[in-house]
Order: structure tokens, then sequence, then C-alpha cells
């Protein structure tokens, strides 16, 4: 510990030193007699085998510290999380090759990690080294995660994430007034509430003093929200100080020795405490404590400087409130706090904006009058923001349609016009991608699909839906008590199940009595259940956890389970098989802090948005939603699912009544947004790397093709109206399924390649690591035959904007972009070992692949998944020069195709035999690659002004 500690404290910019030398020094420091032999033991307990060694957990943090550091000075301008870093890192300590291996072997860097996506508008850079010494309350905060459970790289993303939102705040002790608006994107459940605090943690020990959270649109929610603060950050002494008659909140509370703990109340050590204005079971009322808790004038040292002049601001108390989005409980909040005249102007605030894009957003268009009419609490914040002129609004939502959507024009209103941040996802998540597969899995590889989701067909109470949940819910929570038995490690407290068929209140009590029934019927302590529940064992859980999690403990039979499965079923008839949540059943809702919750939670709305359901393992899903952020946000089987991802089943709706067909698959609605928000994130990576775009540029690049975002009064417009594609691809699958639309697309791709000559032949690329081998026709084309042909083709719904964008730009009419310097195509079509048949294309006959399809997503747009391979993809982009293979290179065919100024199409004839539509038509896929230019922009907007005709041009920096 002292050795490491020589190389750098928690916030240190010291860097790795020599490590068998300061081991050295160490021991003599503390007058210890050591031999070689000791020496080089206590080194080789860094990367010892056991995870758990102390030694090893103290140098895995300060390794992937290093990694994570963003420009220390020891790094030699290397990048973080990058081989070239940590290559410095074993530089700087000297250390060997057998301890290199082991480190790569044991701790290896978090190479795949990226950077939070940032698009902000300038701002001066003040949370440095020299304001972020004394960080008392982001330490604790980050030693309390660490001893629960967190690993370091996410507690190292974490401190990158919530470093760059505190320093685009303003300066607390800026003598100047400026408030900023941000906005930060994570994934639904993805522990926003974890960013949050930690953003509350640096805000407060950096100056700022009242903090208002806004913790959703109802009770269950502001709880929540108010039970995490408190218990991760405030801590016992806070806690324990506003007791009356020795009780407070959490008097009888379970976990509350597992509360955060200072030793003591902060301000003995140099710190500042907390004042809560607003507790577990408190909502915010008209001076319920007093309106001195407000009054911050009274905490002046010196009284001739602001308060928030360092002399006067460091030692304040801070002020907490968490209330609910309720437009009464903020009209009280601002007439309180509009009594205390004079003052708030020199308080820096921090307003937290949780699930932000819900009832926030003035969703009250301008009238013809020029006329801003505003909802009830969109009025209410703005109301909030004139009476704390020095607070900064950040936002929080996994569905930041609506909030990008707000009129940037609007001053007043809650744009996030300073910056928006898209956090990356973090280690250990289970989100959308790991329920749905975007790429064809290998052969042999089970497929996320068959792993871990079960269609739904026809009536609930058919064996295969409903019972099956259930039995899937009752094995689940035996095979989680097994492990916990068998592991220490693991930890069972709760284990639940999810059914969301409904967000009327009467059906909630027939769906209650439903799963009761097929319950207390399924006969768990009988030869009938335990056969069924032994079944599901040997061909389902048992395949799934082999192949998902085989290093998770999983009992070598299912007659192990005798014990647990005893286990479960008296726990969850114990604790209420089947619980309500709706506003209806109030005294229903689990605890989840206060008690352990094995049941089967039945809901609606409550168990949507921002609702955190703990220890879900079984998802019964068949709601319909038009919006996609009302359909993303009730994916509830989102989250981390340490120690059991391989327990997880959803249970979905595959032909749900409505939809333009007459029903909608949901689980292609889900896969339907998964795409989309792949590419929306994507776009926004690329175009802040290449363009630095600003917050108002993002609207035109939130996809579409799901249907609408968000709902059509939340919605202002911007305009996308030309992008330079340089190095790009393009791959529309929004396939026809009209007759006469696939055959019109088929006459265009013979005309198209009716004069090509296409010869065929093995096409090699060698990259670090992978060799890619592809039997390839190929035919030369050019650019006017390409332009021709992608002008005269179909799609499944207009979208003329964005296919309009591409066409301009291989035309070279794209405005600003001009010509694309495209020499020729290379059109390739990979031939695939394939059972589907052929396409006769007149001058060749190409292979037909299969091709998985999406369809009845939300607004009934049928689409493909993909067309393009992803080897496939890798070599284009190899022949058009916009990706390097290794010094191996490529073989003499390739070589001889290759050059930079080519663009690549990829032609995939295709079908998709379980949704063959039309049936016996072959449908016309392909994809296209750019070649790079030097175009110095990416993208070029305008955005239309509601209370303006016409539309104003948008440049993208230079």
């Amino acid at each position: 510990r002292t050795a490491l500690g020589s190389m750098g404290e928690e916030q240190s910019d010291v860097g790795p030193q020599p490590l068998e030398g300061e081991v050295r020094h160490a021991a003599a420091r503390r007058k210890l007699v050591v031999s070689q032999e000791d020496i080089l033991r206590l080194v080789q307990s860094f990367v010892s085998d056991d995870v758990n060694q102390p030694a090893r957990v103290l140098f895995t943090r300060y390794l992937h510290r290093w990694d994570f550091f963003r420009e220390p000075t020891w790094a030699a301008d290397t990048k973080p999380n990058t081989r070239d870093r940590r290559d410095k890192i074993y530089s700087l300590l000297q250390v060997g090759e057998d301890f290199r291996s082991a480190c790569e072997e044991r701790i290896p860097p978090r190479v795949d990690a990226r950077e939070p996506t940032l698009i902000t508008d300038k701002h001066e850079r003040w949370y440095g080294p020299d304001r972020r010494h004394g960080d008392f309350y982001w330490l604790a905060y980050k030693r309390y995660l660490r001893g629960n459970g967190w690993d370091e790289s996410n507690i190292n993303q974490l401190d990158r994430s919530t470093e760059l939102v505190v320093e685009r705040l303003e300066d607390p002790e800026r003598r100047h007034i400026y408030q900023t608006k941000g906005l930060v994107v994570g994934y639904v459940q993805s522990g926003k509430t974890a960013n949050f605090t930690g953003v509350i943690a640096k805000a407060a020990d950096s100056g700022f003093r009242m903090f208002i959270v806004l913790g959703g649109t109802l009770n269950i929610l502001r709880r929540q929200t108010q039970r995490r603060i408190d218990k991760d950050l405030l801590g016992r002494e806070i806690i324990e100080r506003d007791a009356t008659d020795g009780r407070h909140d959490y008097s009888d509370d379970d976990d509350w020795a597992q509360f955060n703990s200072h030793n003591g109340l902060p301000s003995t050590q140099g710190s500042f405490d907390w004042s809560r204005l607003t507790g577990l079971n408190d909502e915010y009322r008209d001076l319920r404590r007093g309106i001195d808790a407000l009054n911050f004038e009274r905490e002046k040292l010196h009284r001739d400087r602001p308060f928030n002049h360092p002399s006067n601001l460091h030692r304040a108390t801070a002020r907490l409130l968490v209330i609910k989005k309720n437009g009464p409980v903020l009209r009280k909040l601002v007439k309180d706090l509009s009594r205390l005249k004079g003052v708030f102007d020199q308080v820096p605030t921090l307003i937290i904006d949780d699930e932000s894009d819900q009832a926030s957003v003035n969703t009250i268009a301008p009238t013809a009058a020029q006329v801003r009419d505003r909802t009830a609490i969109n009025e209410q914040l703005i109301q909030l923001l004139k009476v704390l002129p020095r607070a900064q609004y950040v936002g929080y939502t996994a569905t930041p349609f609506a909030n990008v959507f707000v009129d940037p024009g609007d001053a007043e209103d809650l744009f996030p016009k300073d910056y928006i941040l898209a956090l990356e996802r973090p280690d250990g998540y289970m989100g959308i991608s790991d329920f749905h597969d975007t790429a064809p899995p290998r052969a042999g590889v089970l497929s996320n699909q068959e792993a871990f989701v079960r269609d739904v067909r026809g009536s609930d109470d058919e064996d295969r839906n409903l019972p099956a949940a259930i039995d899937a819910f009752v094995l689940g929570g035996a095979l989680k008590l097994f492990r916990a038995a068998t592991t220490p490690s693991v930890k069972v407290k709760h284990h639940t199940m999810l059914v969301h068929r409904s967000p009327k209140i009467v059906d909630h009590d027939q769906d209650k009595a439903l799963v009761q029934t097929i319950y207390e019927q399924a006969g768990y302590r009988s030869g009938r259940g335990v056969t069924r529940l032994r079944r599901l064992f040997e061909q389902d859980f048992k395949r799934v956890s082999m192949a998902k999690e085989p290093e998770l403990p999983f009992p070598g039979s299912f007659d192990l389970l005798h014990n647990a499965l005893s286990d479960c079923l008296e726990r969850v008839e114990r604790t209420g098989t089947v619980r309500v949540i709706n506003g209806s059943n109030v005294e229903d809702s689990p605890d989840f802090d206060r008690e352990s919750v094995w049941s089967i939670l039945v809901g609606g709305t409550k168990l949507s948005r921002g609702y955190t359901v703990e220890g879900l393992t079984v998802s019964y899903y068949r709601r319909r939603a038009e919006n996609a952020d009302t359909l993303m946000q009730m994916g509830r089987w989102f989250g981390y699912r340490k120690g059991y991802r391989d327990l997880v089943r959803l249970f979905i709706g595959r032909q749900e009544p409505g939809g333009r067909t007459g029903t909608v698959d949901l689980y292609a609605a889900f896969e339907a947004i998964c795409l989309d928000e792949e590419e929306f994130r994507g776009k926004l990576r690329r175009y802040v790397e290449q363009d630095g775009i600003t917050p108002k540029q993002v609207p035109p690049l939130v996809p579409s093709i799901y249907g609408r975002p968000t709902s059509r009064n939340k919605m202002f417009n911007a305009v996308l109206t030309a992008e330079n594609l340089g190095g790009d691809w393009s791959e529309s699958t929004l396939a026809p399924e009209r007759v006469a639309d696939v055959d019109a697309n088929e006459s265009a791709m013979r005309g198209g390649f009716g004069t090509l000559v296409f010869k065929e032949e093995n096409l090699e690329a060698t990259f670090a690591d992978e060799r890619i081998s592809v039997r390839c026709k190929w035919a030369v084309a050019d650019n006017a035959k390409l332009l021709k042909l992608y002008e005269s083709f179909r799609w499944s719904t207009d979208l003329e904007s964005s296919h309009k964008r591409v066409a301009d730009y291989i035309a070279g009419r794209a405005m600003g972009v001009g010509s694309p310097g495209i020499a020729r195509w290379l059109v390739l079509a990979p031939q695939v070992q394939t059972a589907l048949g052929s396409w006769d294309g007149e001058v060749s006959r190409f292979g037909v692949v299969k091709r998985g399809r999406v369809m009845g997503g939300g607004s009934g747009v049928p689409r493909f998944k993909a067309y393009s391979d992803p080897k496939h993809r890798r070599l284009a982009e190899a022949l058009a020069g916009t990706a390097q293979p290794s010094p191996l290179g490529m073989n003499k065919a390739a070589t001889q195709l290759a050059t930079v100024d080519q663009g690549v199409m990829l032609f995939y004839p295709c079908r998709d035999p379980d949704n063959d539509r039309p049936a016996g038509r072959v449908t016309m896929g392909f994809a296209l690659h750019f070649p790079n230019n030097t175009k110095p922009k990416r993208a070029y907007f305008t955005v239309q002004d509601p209370l303006r005709s016409g539309a104003i041009t948008v440049p993208t920096p230079g």
C-alpha cells in the first residue's frame, strides 16, 4: 500500500514509478529487513491468481486508474485505454516480460472502453486539479461503490463521465452569472442515478450549495431517489443528526448498516455537512422545516463578500431537496424561494432532472400569434430557473428524443443548449443488444434470441405462455439459491418476475387472478410440476448457462436443487406470490429497500419509466406503444444481472393486435429500436470526432425508421440538408413488400447490371486479428450508372430526405460538399454457401442469401436487420482504402482491385424464409461504402423555427 501510494493518491497526477524500487523504499521507510526473494514475492502478489488477494485488488485499482487518466503529464501523449498507454505504464513500472504477461492475462486493459460522446458549445474549463483538492464526498462515494462490488473500470468510467458534466457547469465561485443547460443520455436501467449522485458529490465538493433533484412524477420514484442519495452519498452521520427521539427515516431499515459512513460529521473533518429539506416520506411542503433552512445569508463568515466567495462558500452547509415533478409541489417551492429575495443570485445551485423527457418538456406548440404557452410543470421549471439565476440544469434520460426536439430558439425553455453527453454502455449491463442478434451468430454459437427470448402467441393461459414463464421464474429462483449456498460471494436478496400486459387498472386485477390460479395449479410440490421443471432444467437452463455463463456455478443434476426449490417456493409464498403495482394498490407495492421480495409483479405504467424492479429475472410483456421512447422505457428487463444473467428470460408478444398489418411483433419493435439507437449513437460519435457538432444540430440525426421517436407534440422541426459520406456506409434495409415494388427493384438491378462484365475469384485480406477470404463475383461500374440505379430504387417507406441525401452525395449535388471524388464503383456479390437457390441477373447468376427481417415494429414498417456481413464490410473497406490490412496485405486478385478513389457496392439478393413477403420473391439488398475525401465538414443543417417561416441555416464548425 505504501509503495503504490507513493505513485499518487486518488486524484493525483503522479504516475507509475519503478515498482521494485518503490517496494524497497517502502520497506526501508518502515525499517523492515526484507530479502530480494521477499520483494519479488510481494511484487508477484500484485498479479496473483486469486482475484481477492489484497495486493492484487489494490494494484488493479491503480492500474485501471492509470489506464483511464485523461491527460497525465507522465503519459507522453498516449490516449486513455489504449495499448500504447498500457505499454507506457509497464515501461514506467520497469517490470519484466513475465509480469507483463501475467497482467495482460489477469488485469487486461479496457481497450474497448470509449470516451463518452460529448456534443458541446464552447465553455471555459475551470474544474481542474487545483479545484479538486479535498474532494471529500466524491472520494467517500468512490470508496462506498468499491465496497459494494463496483469494479474499478466502471468506477473509472463514472469518474470520467461525471467530470465531463461538472466541468461544463458554471464555476460556482465566478462573479458573473450564466445558466448552463445540459443533457446526459444513458441506457435504460443502466445506472443514471449512480451517475448523477457522482455529479452531486463533485459539484458539492467544488462549491455548489443547493441541490434540487426532480425524481420522476410518482411518489415511489421520488422515494427511491431520496433513499439512494441518502444511502450512497450523505451517509449515516448526516441522517442521524436529524433524528427525533432517537429515530430517523431509516431506523427500521434492514440495510442501515450498509449506508455510507464518514466516521463522524464531515464538518469535524474539514469539510461541510448537509441539510435534508426532504426525507424518505416527507415531500417538500411550505416552510416545513422553516424558512431558515433556505436562508444562506446567515451562513456568511465575511459579510462584506458575496456568498459564493471562496471564504464563505466552502464551509457553508449544502441543501438537498428531492421532489417529484408535480405542479403544486413545484409551485410551493418556487413560492418559498421567491420570498428570500436578493440571496439566490449568489447561491450556486444544481438542478438534476431525472427522466427529463417526461413532464418537463413543453408540449404546447406556439400559436400563430407568436405566443409560447407552457404546460404546468414546464412553466414551474422555467420559474424555478428564474428565481435561482445561478442554477445549472442537467437532464438525465435514456430516451433523449423529446429533449433534443425542444425549440432551441426559446431561450427560457429546457433545450440542452450547452452540452449533450452520451454515456457509453457500462460493464456488466444487460441491454437491448443482449436480447437481439444484430448480426448472424457464428455457427455453433447460441444466439441471444435462442438463449433469452421466448415467443408469446395466443392466450395467456396456454402452457407455452404465462405458465411457462412462471415455471422459469420458480426454477430461476431455485438456481439463484443454489449459487448463494455454494458460492459465498453470491448474495440473493430479491427474485422477481414482471407481468406487463396492459396500462389499465381493471386488467391488472384480472392478471393477478390468472397468475395466482396458474401458480396454485402448477403442482410445484408434486410430481407433475417437478417433472416440468426437470425438463426445463435439462432442455433450456442447462444449455443456456453452459453457453452464456460457463463460469457461474450450475448444478450437475436437477436433483441437487431439491432444497433450493423448497426454499424458493417458501419465500415466494411468504412474501406474496403476486403483487399489483398501480395507483389503486399502493399498499401492494414492494419496498425493495426494507424487505426481501420474491414475487410476481403485475402492473402497467408504474412498472415502466424510472422504476427499478430489483432481482428481475423473468419478464412477460405484451403491451403496445406508439412511440419509440415510450416503448423503450418499458424494457424493465434491461439492467445489471450480476450472477444470474444466464437465468434471465423474456416472454414477449409476437402477434399483438394493432399496427398496419393487423398485428404487432413486439420483439421486432424492440429490435427496430435497437438498430436505430445504434445508428443514432454511431452518428453522434462520428460527427463529434470529425466535425464537433453542437447540440442544435442533433435533432436531425434522430432516426425515424421505427416511427415517431417521441410524441408529435414534443417535436419541433430541424433538418439535415446534406451529409459528407466519405468513409461511411449507407445500407437502407427498408425492403418493400408490394409485389410491384419488388419486381421494379429486380428490373432496376438487371438494368443496372446489364452492361457490366462480372468475374469470379477469391478475394483475401489479412488483418492483425483475422484473415478474410471471400468468393466474390465482381464488376466495375461508373458513378453515373450507380447513381441511376440508386435513384430508381424503391423502399417500403418514403424517407425521401434520407435517400435524397445519399443520391445528392453520389451525384455531387450535396450542399457544401460538391464532388465526392468517386472515380468508379466496385460491385461485389459475395457467393456464400446457401440453400436458397440463385437469382438470374441476365449477365450473371448470383447466389441468394438468407437474411432475417424485422416486421411490424410500431408503425408497421417492414425492414431487414442487415444485408451485409461484417467480414464482407471489412474486406470492402480494405479495397476502398478506408481500412488498412496488416503488412501481410491482400492476395493478388484483391490487390489489383484496390484503389483509394473507388466506392464499393456489396450486393445481396436475399430472402427471409421465415417471413417470405411477398412469397417467392427475391429482395435486392445492397450496401454502399464511400471512399474517403478531404472535405472539412461532415454535415450541413437547417433549423426550422415554428414561429417564423423559412429555415435558418446553422453551419457546422469548419
